[in-house]
């Protein structure tokens, strides 16, 4: 069961694509922690993600790996 902490959470990575077309692109990234991911959302619909690009790094690599295992 979610608490009140996790949907407070991720109602924070919610950013609407409106924001984006408003020029605010470089404030939502800017305030990115390195845990952090903001949910692009369009017609309340989840569209795309923004991470930091050391978790995207991340992310690859262990993506390489699990198809090295395959």
């Amino acid at each position: 069961m979610k608490t009140k902490s996790d949907l407070r959470i991720t109602l924070n990575s919610l950013v609407p694509i409106s924001y984006l077309n408003q020029g605010k692109a470089a404030k939502i990234i800017s305030q990115l922690g390195p845990d952090d991911v903001k949910i692009i959302v369009k017609n309340n619909e989840p569209m795309a993600a923004i991470i930091p690009i050391e978790r995207f790094s991340e992310l690859i690599a262990k993506e390489e790996l699990l198809k090295e295992k395959i």
